[in-house]
């Protein structure tokens, strides 16, 4: 378990600034991401690109400096997913990844500005 600082929280969170990531077993890239501060607030978070390998945008200047990221073999970045009762129903959050520093264990939930992402985006494509 890695706990990662966020600065500014995260939205709707902004209070809570430690979140501890653990990971799940399995062959899915998921991962519980929980606060430090407060152990009833956790997240289901997952690799989007595993769910839609053509995801892609560009990472501002101001974050990778906000972050201190230098090295790009240092960024990770994970969605939260809702989970649905019925599991076709579930969704992950594009518009807003989690962007981490994995070499300083620093964190931020970006949300993409101007772009067609959505923020319940169907986690499983038709």
């Amino acid at each position: 378990m890695i706990t990662y600082q966020f600065d500014n929280g995260i939205p709707g969170f902004e209070h809570l600034r430690q979140f501890v990531l653990s990971e799940i077993e399995g062959e899915l890239p998921i991962r519980l991401m929980q606060s430090a501060e407060d152990e009833n607030i956790t997240f289901v978070i997952a690799s989007p690109f595993f769910f839609y390998t053509d995801y892609e945008w560009d990472l501002p200047e101001s974050v990778m400096q906000e972050l201190e990221l230098t090295e790009e073999k240092d960024i990770e970045i994970w969605s939260v997913i809702t989970l649905k009762t019925d599991p076709a129903k579930s969704t992950i959050n594009l518009l807003a990844p989690i962007v981490l520093n994995t070499a300083t264990n620093r964190g931020k939930q970006y949300i993409i500005h101007d772009h067609a992402f959505s923020s319940r985006t169907p986690l499983y494509q038709p």
